[in-house]
């Protein structure tokens, strides 16, 4: 076998290899696979999810866990915001823990469960983003570490009475 013949065999079994990288490189997996189960509240949400649920069982209440915050508020529309995607990308993957509605399915008023974590600066400038966007929206948003009593204090004779 002479260097031309050599060459272009090496040549050849090259362009098979890249070939076969191309082809494996275009059949893509099931993605369905790579997906695992976890629980929608955690330890500290579903506890307090219990005494919650007596409480609003008491007044008519239904409550809803991890609301999406774009179903709840949307931008206003592209030919009045051109800040539209950022607005909607500020909310897309932000959920609120709890929303207590009527019988009706309105909201009465939304929760949420903080922890220390709140304090962190990237969360508080989150937490006021996310408390202005619902408040200038019509939404009473109430934060406790837990506290039942502190949300039946602050709601009074709006829900309670």
């Amino acid at each position: 076998m002479n260097d031309n013949e050599l060459t272009l065999l090496l040549f050849a079994i090259a362009a098979i290899l890249f070939l076969l990288w191309l082809i494996k490189r275009r059949e893509k997996p099931d993605i369905t696979d790579f997906f695992q189960p976890v629980p929608v509240m955690t330890d500290r949400e579903r506890e307090f999810y219990v005494r919650l649920r007596e409480t609003a069982e008491e007044h008519g209440l239904q409550i809803f866990t991890k609301v999406r915050l774009a179903d709840l508020v949307v931008p206003l529309p592209k030919a009045e915001n051109p800040y539209w995607m950022e607005c909607f990308n500020k909310v897309k993957a932000k959920h609120i823990d709890f929303a207590l509605a009527d019988g009706e399915g309105n909201i009465v008023v939304l929760i949420e469960l903080d922890d220390t974590t709140h304090a962190r600066p990237d969360r508080i400038e989150r937490d006021e983003f996310v408390d202005t966007v619902l408040y200038k929206c019509g939404y009473t948003l109430l934060r406790t570490y837990g506290e039942l009593e502190a949300i039946e204090e602050e709601l009074g004779e709006y829900i309670w009475e």
